[in-house]
């Protein structure tokens, strides 16, 4: 039987949490946001990824101490993030904000500026004081042995531990994800809101112009 050790995520990770966010912002195509919406290349979005997470500012998606991994024989094998929302006050969105003005050129951020209205018809808020999951990733190899629902459940308690008042799990899925869609309601998240772009010129920035979000609630 594999044994599969689960923990918390340290700067030493960090390669493996950009390809985790990489392919999560990818949703199972090949179109990367951060390539489309600052204009620039994949390799340019890993190495500014790789960046923000090495400031290690807590409280958002792209936080070290929000991610946690499943590890076997020493190989990293899946990667998960969540984080309580606002926390410390400040929304997450802010910070994540923040750490994009402070790392990326003036020219990425102004060209993001100049497509926020398209991106805007499919934006969800995060509900303060809940539990947010973010990007999700397991390696080819490891597919097939639930790893992300046993690294819910490890995340899910930690965070509890530190916060027993939080009662709700919300995560936020592309409609081309069907993979994760089925992964998240076999671990009993369930859809309780959903938007759509009626803008075309929205496919141009991300993988779909519809998103799901799901919901769980904790006994």
């Amino acid at each position: 039987m594999e044994e599969f050790i689960f923990r918390q995520a340290t700067i030493n990770d960090i390669p493996f949490l950009v390809d985790t966010i990489i392919e999560a912002e990818k949703s199972g195509t090949d179109i990367l946001s951060y390539s489309t919406v600052f204009g620039i290349d994949e390799n340019k979005s890993k190495e500014y990824i790789a960046k923000m997470l090495a400031e290690e500012i807590d409280g958002c998606e792209i936080s070290v101490s929000s991610f946690v991994v499943a590890e076997y024989n020493r190989i990293t094998a899946a990667a998960l993030s969540a984080w309580v929302e606002g926390i410390k006050g400040v929304p997450s969105a802010r910070i994540k904000g923040m750490l994009l003005n402070y790392l990326l050129p003036k020219e990425c951020i102004l060209r993001a500026a100049s497509v926020d209205t398209i991106l805007s018809g499919i934006y969800i808020d995060y509900i303060p004081g809940t539990i947010q999951k973010g990007a999700m990733y397991v390696a080819e190899e490891f597919r097939g042995k639930n790893l992300i629902g046993k690294l819910t459940n490890y995340i899910i308690e930690q965070l509890r531990n530190s916060h027993p008042e939080v009662k709700e799990v919300y995560t936020q899925v592309f409609s081309c994800n069907i993979a994760a869609l089925k992964v998240y309601e076999k671990n009993g998240f369930e859809i309780v809101k959903s938007v759509e772009s009626g803008d075309s010129r929205i496919f141009l920035y991300l993988p779909s112009n519809k998103k799901y979000l799901l919901k769980k609630t904790l006994i």
